[in-house]
């Protein structure tokens, strides 16, 4: 028996009532009879929280300059910082891994191996989201493995590699590193450390930082150069100290905003906008704030001095020399 041959795509229709095509016919298929109806549909409860409310502040100037650049996902902001406050904590280094882990470094070595890097960062001219990850990411590490001080810098370098790899275009090679840490490692060493970090941290290098929030934060209150400045000059002198580990990123780069307000003598240091887009209200940065506050005011008889010579120069606007002026937190 002789089976009719199919043509390729003959027989199918873009509706049910179309007939199979015939070769060489000019039937036309007839029109659908079904009719296309168009109908509102409300808000998802979901989507619903999503819409500004009568209590919600207007969406920030920056938002709106920024509209246009899809870069900048405005209309989804939000949900987006809403998901890092959820995670911020996920997978963060405990407050006492000094004390429970490790047994050869301790938070003076962890503050000296931070100071280095501040340098090493400035001298690659790298990104400041670079800078706030590679503490992350040695937090993390330290977290789960043992160190010995003569691996510290070594677990540094490294960090801020892979930072760089994440964040940057054109991130320093590995020849750059060993170079910087005057020969001291070679590339197999970085290579290794570069490989067990990796693995340690479960392939997940990336995390909300202080300056993710810190970023925002400047944004939605339109901040001018000076308060960008200060505010990340605090932000950097906080990656110092071990102790601030017991607060969220959110909360500590809330609290440099305020506290660079409270320095620069604005009037409302912490306005309803910063309340609304940041979600802390004024007594929650108080005590944070606090404790920043006095690692800035002893800054200059640390001896650490990385981060505030950097914040001395001219092209940070010497903002540095700002807080050494009495002021107080309630």
């Amino acid at each position: 028996m002789q089976q009719s041959r199919r043509r390729p795509l003959g027989d199918i229709g873009n509706f049910h009532n179309s007939q199979p095509s015939k070769p060489n016919s000019t039937t036309k298929p007839n029109p659908p009879s079904c009719e296309l109806r168009l109908r509102s549909i409300p808000p998802h409860r979901c989507t619903a929280s999503l819409l500004p409310s009568a209590s919600s502040p207007a969406s920030p100037r920056a938002d709106e300059k920024n509209r246009a650049n899809p870069l900048h996902a405005t209309d989804y902001l939000k949900e987006i910082f809403d998901h890092f406050r959820k995670t911020e904590l996920v997978g963060r280094s405990s407050t006492n891994y000094m004390s429970r882990i490790q047994t050869d470094v301790n938070e003076k070595m962890r503050t000296i191996l931070i100071d280095w890097l501040v340098d090493v960062h400035l001298k690659f001219k790298l990104l400041p989201e670079t800078l706030f990850l590679a503490v992350e990411i040695i937090d993390r590490f330290l977290d789960k493995k043992v160190v010995s001080r003569q691996k510290l810098q070594l677990v540094g370098v490294v960090a801020m590699l892979l930072a760089a790899k994440y964040e940057e275009i054109y991130p320093p090679e590995v020849k750059d590193f060993i170079y910087i840490a005057a020969n001291t490692y070679t590339r197999d060493d970085i290579l290794r450390m570069e490989r067990l970090m990796f693995s340690t941290l479960d392939h997940n290098i990336t995390c909300p930082t202080v300056y993710v929030f810190l970023k925002r934060g400047l944004q939605v209150m339109d901040a001018d150069l000076k308060t960008h400045q200060l505010s990340q000059y605090l932000a950097e002198l906080s990656l110092l100290e071990y102790k601030l580990l017991a607060h969220p990123p959110s909360l500590i780069g809330a609290s440099c905003i305020y506290l660079a307000n409270k320095y620069l003598a604005v009037k409302q240091p912490w306005g309803r906008v910063l309340e609304h887009y940041c979600q802390y209200k004024l007594s929650d940065v108080e005590a944070c704030a606090a404790e920043i506050l006095t690692l800035s005011q002893n800054a200059p008889t640390q001896k650490t001095q990385a981060v505030r010579k950097k914040y001395s120069y001219a092209k940070y606007g010497e903002v540095a020399k700002l807080t050494q002026v009495a002021i107080q937190i309630p």
